[in-house]
């Protein structure tokens, strides 16, 4: 059997994650200019324009950099998160489930109550009436 993906998955990943650190180190430098520019300039900053260039080309590199470490990314979070979801599931079910989640076990039948007349179902010691068909057990 085959990964799922596309044929050559691990080279387009590989391309992603060299232009996203491409593309960010370029970002950093336009927006460390052009920032420094505006902070420093004794009269009027020339290199202002840099701050417009390093801004979309964060956003792009940061796209980039999901597209390559993306999957990477959501086994990490898989991997420390689910477990924690599973134990809060069976704490807060008691082991039972929650909404087809979790551990379910089959429902006890009780084991002390009398049987009823009509349908033959035992019920709780403390019950009045059949859990079943709903007749008077006394």
């Amino acid at each position: 059997m085959s990964d799922p993906g596309y044929s050559r998955q691990s080279t387009i990943r590989f391309y992603f994650r060299v232009a996203a650190v491409v593309v960010l180190v370029l970002a950093a430098y336009f927006l460390f200019v052009g920032f420094r520019d505006v902070v420093t300039a004794g009269s009027e900053p020339t290199r202002f324009w840099m701050l417009f260039v390093g801004l979309p080309l964060l956003a792009v590199g940061g796209w980039l950099a999901m597209a390559g470490w993306g999957g990477a990314m959501a086994r990490y979070t898989a991997g420390e998160g689910l477990p924690v979801a599973r134990d809060s599931l069976d704490y807060l079910s008691s082991g039972e489930g929650l909404g087809n989640l979790g551990r379910t076990h089959a429902v006890a039948e009780p084991t002390g109550g009398p049987y009823c007349r009509q349908c033959g179902t035992r019920n709780d010691a403390e019950a009045r009436f059949c859990d079943s068909c709903g007749a008077s057990l006394a």
